[in-house]
């Protein structure tokens, strides 16, 4: 299910991040009249270290001291050394080392932004000029933010700087639009020479600028699609290569809080740990900073202590220390975790947030126990049943759960949403939209709704209430040519889907079907076990026994490894047969939203059976998680990858269609016109895709400003139950 905010507190995050720049690329200058127009104070200079009074200095390299922080205030041991450590004044500043100057304010300026503002903030310094920011001029636009830096001036005033540093930049005051944009291509996208955008993209782009855009938008605007592309095959590598920046960047400044002693060097030093960074590795660029071992901020050892001992000490520091124990046990990449300080986050939730390594991990996150416990177990979810995308610059029905408020309205799919209380929907919703589409108690709210066909609108008035999934949400058996077809949509791999799944297939297997056209195209995911049953209930005879996936757990659960092989099912979980298809091929319908335990049932089918898919390429999510519980929260790291029965499972780019073919909300599901499944049975038919069948989105939608939000994300996942192998 997904839906489309807009938020003006990330709008100001992500043009915050337009501020970024003290050494990379000088200071800003009030001399020019664009400069005027934006009250942006100008970054300092850094020249040659200043001692003051704020500033203790030590002889030696960064490296050979142990920082520790104790309340406000620090201690410094000399390893190289046999003598005490220094106590730190808590007037001071500023560590001023051999090599390096080390901010002691850093860690508790980057805690006044959220944690997307201070990473977007960052993120500005790679896209602008490709470098890590250092802790000194990071400080300063974090308090021209405080200060109340609006978005435009943000925008501009990093701009303005960027073009006083031609030679180190590319960027001039008169640069045309056109070469603009492809500076930005370049350092956003990592995109020239073979790779530069073409034409089309760059006139895009170049009008944009033409009809007034702001270049800072323009950047944030790509940023955004950079972000956007760690699903697309062709350049997922993009949004790895900034996020191993974004990851170096805040190891550098605000973990260890570092900045080097000259103006030339924070420029050309920064600028070479981040080209260092590539899309797989970081290795290179930490090894260019040089210090390791000890952050600044870092206040536990190495030991992170037993998460079990550490559970329901339900206190700020004490969730916070289970967080870190728990990721250091369970998490897939817990040795790529870059540590950052407790302290600059304000809740458990976010620190989690903080230690995922984003470069690898873009599905781990945390939710309030009682939904998720709720939906996954009874399919139970307060709203008012209608599952909604983005669809030619609308919002419209992609489905509607039976008996829901908005089925008892007689809305279908493809109606668009035309106003919510009395306000025009566009392509994206304001905070009110959001709250009053997606409501979390019962509620009422007014709607206007244009239906599928319609040329004109509906009023309709509804009330949020409790809303029971149904997770096959409709089965069929289609004569076709004179062949039995069954048809099946599948939405939700929660607990309840089990019966309705064996009664589908039971009644298929009655009807005597020759093929099944398996319709994930919306389902996120859930329980393996669901996954499971259903792939065994397809594949029957030649599948039982063998293996359905194999599950690879961190190397300290090993046995966990060696336990959590998952074969074919032939019974339930109450132990009773389940019916068996035994059919030598299946057609699933897919999209972006198949994701997960669906992918499973792609991967674990196909050493057995032909499978073919139909519609777009799937999410590419081969891991999944155990709901781990702490003080009401319910935490998803990733904590496995699954392989199938010939050890394959690879597929983080998603599985790529057999036919590509576009969905189209102005059919209904089961109707034999839907593009997806005529091309299924005309695949049936005839062994070969439609000619002319997939349209792509045009160039500009990849690049939209917002990014679609996901109310539910939980629901796309694959879960083992607590405390239980795979059911």
């Amino acid at each position: 299910m997904l839906s489309f905010k807009q938020s003006s507190k990330q709008l100001l995050a992500l043009s915050a991040v337009t501020l970024v720049l003290s050494a990379c690329g000088g200071s800003s200058s009030n001399n020019s009249q664009d400069a005027k127009q934006v009250s942006v104070s100008p970054a300092p200079l850094i020249q040659a270290a200043p001692v003051s009074a704020d500033v203790m200095q030590f002889a030696g390299k960064r490296q050979n001291y142990r920082i520790t922080r104790l309340g406000s205030t620090y201690v410094v041991l000399d390893t190289t050394a046999s003598k005490p450590a220094t106590t730190v004044d808590a007037s001071i500043k500023v560590l001023q080392f051999a090599d390096f100057r080390v901010n002691l304010t850093i860690a508790d300026k980057a805690k006044t932004l959220s944690v997307t503002g201070l990473n977007n903030l960052i993120d500005l310094y790679i896209a602008f000029f490709n470098c890590v920011p250092d802790a000194d001029g990071l400080a300063y636009w974090i308090d021209q933010v405080n200060a109340g830096a609006n978005e435009a001036q943000i925008a501009e005033s990093f701009y303005l700087v960027a073009a006083q540093s031609p030679e180190l930049t590319g960027y001039t005051s008169n640069i045309t639009n056109d070469n603009f944009i492809r500076l930005i291509y370049k350092n956003v996208l990592s995109r020239s020479g073979s790779t530069a955008p073409n034409a089309a993209e760059v006139d895009y782009w170049s009008s944009q600028l033409n009809k007034g855009a702001s270049k800072g938008s323009i950047v944030r605007a790509v940023l955004v699609a950079a972000r956007a592309t760690a699903n697309d095959p062709n350049w997922s590598w993009v949004a790895s290569l900034l996020n191993n920046k974004l990851d170096v960047a805040n190891y550098f400044a605000v973990q260890q809080g570092l900045s080097y002693l000259t103006r030339s060097d924070n420029i050309t030093k920064n600028m070479a740990i981040a080209a260092a960074v590539t899309s797989s590795s970081t290795s290179a660029a930490l090894d260019l900073i040089g210090v390791s071992g000890n952050d600044l901020n870092q206040t536990t050892t190495s030991q992170y202590g037993n998460p079990d001992s550490l559970a329901n000490i339900c206190t700020p520091a004490g969730e916070k220390n289970w967080v870190r124990a728990h990721l250091d046990d369970v998490y897939l990449w817990y040795k790529d975790i870059i540590n950052v300080p407790q302290s600059l986050y304000s809740t458990p939730q976010d620190y989690f947030q903080a230690l995922i390594v984003k470069s690898k991990d873009r599905f781990s996150f945390t939710s309030e126990q009682g939904s998720i416990d709720d939906y996954f177990q009874t399919g139970a979810d307060v709203g008012f049943g209608f599952s909604l995308t983005r669809d030619s610059g609308a919002i419209r029905v992609r489905y509607v759960q039976p008996g829901s408020p908005a089925d008892k309205a007689q809305i279908k799919r493809g109606a668009t949403l035309v106003s919510v209380d009395n306000s025009p929907i566009s392509s994206y919703l304001n905070d009110a939209q959001y709250d009053a589409i997606y409501p979390v108690k019962a509620e009422t709210h007014s709607f206007q709704i244009q239906d599928s066909g319609s040329f004109s609108s509906r009023p309709v008035t509804m009330t949020a209430t409790t809303v029971t999934t149904a997770p096959v949400l409709q089965n069929q058996v289609l004569n076709v040519n004179g062949k039995k077809i069954g048809y099946m949509v599948f939405t939700d791999h929660i607990r309840t889907a089990e019966t309705p799944l064996v009664n589908t297939i039971t009644q298929f297997k009655q009807a005597g079907i020759s093929d099944l056209v398996l319709d994930l195209r919306y389902n996120g995911g859930g329980y393996l076990y669901i996954a499971n049953e259903l792939a065994a209930m397809i594949a029957g005879k030649k599948a039982v026994n063998n293996v359905f996936e194999k599950l690879q757990f961190n190397d300290k659960h090993p046995d966990a490894t060696a336990d959590n092989i998952s074969y074919f099912y032939d019974t339930d979980s109450y132990y009773r047969p389940l019916p068996q298809l035994n059919l030598p091929r299946v057609f699933i319908l897919t999209g972006s939203n198949t994701c997960s335990a669906s992918e499973s049932v792609i991967n674990g089918l196909k050493p057995f059976m032909d499978v073919i898919l139909i519609g777009d390429t799937t999410c590419g999510k081969p891991y999944g998680f155990i709901q781990t519980n702490n003080c009401n929260t319910a935490y998803f790291a990733i904590q496995f990858s699954g392989v199938n029965a010939l050890n394959q499972g690879d597929f983080t780019n998603g599985f790529t269609p057999t036919c590509r073919v576009s969905d189209s909300l102005n059919y209904a599901l089961g109707d034999q016109n839907e593009p997806r499944l005529s091309a299924a049975l005309k695949y049936a038919s005839t062994g070969a895709c439609p000619t002319t069948a997939f349209s792509p989105a045009p160039p500009p939608a990849a690049f939209d400003t917002v990014k679609d939000r996901e109310p539910r994300p939980w629901r796309n996942n694959k879960l083992l139950k607590v405390n239980s192998k795979f059911r």
